[in-house]
């Protein structure tokens, strides 16, 4: 007989979110509101091998979905290695990560050659006025052309909306 975990309302809990690092890239205040953020030591972050432990524990008890998230999983180590070896595993039928993007245009190939399923993508804002309100600091090891990605994207957007006004009109 198979063990379900269930909520409160007796519903199967399917999915796990994993966090795979603390660190993180930006400063964001509502994630990190202290000045003074302190690290958790290299050693207390878990080892792949624990990570495949937790994730084959939580598929026994019903779990088929897993969600990578950090701090910003992206600046874990070798971490598309993680992903390979979850993906592996035919008890997971979606593996997720969520990202705030920033190391995405390094990493998108191989995250996905190693079998992510998805990915969301969390923005506050593309605009930098806003963002610096809700950082810290800025994005540190942006990619290169960044501005002028961004600034392609804004007027893309800008474009659109005049399009649509034409066709409303």
């Amino acid at each position: 007989m198979t063990v379900v975990l269930k909520d409160s309302l007796d519903r199967p809990l399917r999915n796990l979110r994993l966090s795979v690092t603390d660190r993180c890239n930006l400063r964001c205040s509502y994630c990190m509101p202290e000045p003074e953020y302190v690290w958790l030591p290299r050693e207390d972050i878990l080892h792949f091998e624990e990570i495949e432990t937790l994730v084959d524990v939580f598929t026994t008890l019903g779990v088929d979905k897993v969600r990578l998230t950090g701090g910003e999983p992206l600046l874990r180590r070798n971490l598309p290695d993680l992903i390979q070896r979850l993906a592996a595993r035919p008890a997971i039928r979606d593996l997720a990560m969520t990202t705030n993007g920033v190391l995405l245009a390094a990493n998108a190939q191989a995250i996905r050659d190693a079998g992510l399923h998805r990915l969301t993508v969390s923005l506050d804002t593309l605009r930098p006025q806003l963002s610096r309100s809700h950082t810290l600091r800025r994005a540190q090891s942006r990619p290169r052309g960044h501005r002028r990605r961004r600034a392609a994207l804004l007027r893309s957007q800008d474009r659109h909306r005049c399009h649509s006004r034409r066709q409303r009109r």
